[in-house]
């Protein structure tokens, strides 16, 4: 149940992540601009995603390190008006579940399930 919980936050998180580039990309950009914005913002993560997928404790630790950086940036945008503060309100509770489901899991080990 935590690892499919797990999986869904993180495929969750990548989602509305790059949905959120799409949507609040200026109306004149032409239409690879937020698709090459979404590779170099979330590359790291799908990178890192693997883990999710695998559920190896050590590479849900670095997961979890590279999730601190991303919810740095999310409180960030936090600031700015409502339609991307709402936006990143939801990124930082996917970040936050995120971040403690893997702490469960790797903290389980494989009785995870």
């Amino acid at each position: 149940m935590l690892n499919t919980l797990l999986r869904l936050t993180f495929l969750f998180l990548l989602v509305i992540g790059c949905a959120g580039l799409f949507w609040f990309s200026p109306p004149n950009a032409p239409a690879t601009l937020p698709a090459l914005l979404a590779l170099i913002i979330y590359g790291p993560l799908l990178l890192v995603g693997l883990a999710a997928m695998r559920l190896h404790p050590r590479s849900l630790t670095w997961l979890c390190f590279l999730l601190l950086f991303y919810f740095c940036g999310y409180v960030v945008q936090a600031f700015n008006p409502p339609p991307v503060r709402t936006l990143a309100v939801v990124e930082i509770s996917l970040t936050v579940v995120l971040f403690v489901l893997c702490m469960v899991v790797i903290r389980r080990g494989s009785r995870a399930d």
